[in-house]
């Protein structure tokens, strides 16, 4: 973990696999910049510890079609806004309204643009 920079994880997977509630918890426990966690069940969600601050996505409600990739969306989701320069707060909105709208796509592939992830956040 001494070279992890972003770690993203699900809820469940930062219970189980590391005993951790939170995202700061883990942030700290590890010494990392910044955490990720995403929260799933009938919604779409995330909290981010980064910076020595703690920022969260609004719940996105999804209308599953298939899962399958929802993490990998909220992961590119996360880093393409990150790479735009836009800050966690704003990232984390992004990254989860990126992985609500792969819920709606058949098949293991987010395929959105940046315009209809925008119209996800600003709904």
């Amino acid at each position: 973990m001494e070279h992890v920079d972003l770690l993203i994880v699900s809820e469940e997977d930062a219970r189980v696999i590391f005993g951790a509630e939170s995202a700061e918890s883990l942030a700290k426990r590890f010494e990392i910049g910044a955490v990720a966690i995403t929260l799933r069940d009938q919604t779409l969600a995330a909290v981010i510890a980064a910076d020595g601050k703690v920022y969260s996505a609004p719940r996105f409600e999804v209308e599953s079609v298939d899962p399958i990739g929802g993490g990998d969306a909220f992961c590119g989701g996360l880093i393409v806004s990150r790479l735009d320069g836009r800050g966690w707060d704003d990232a984390a909105r992004f990254a989860s309204a990126t992985a609500a709208l792969k819920h709606k796509i058949p098949g293991d592939f987010c395929l959105v643009t940046r315009n209809e992830v925008e119209q996800r956040v600003s709904r």
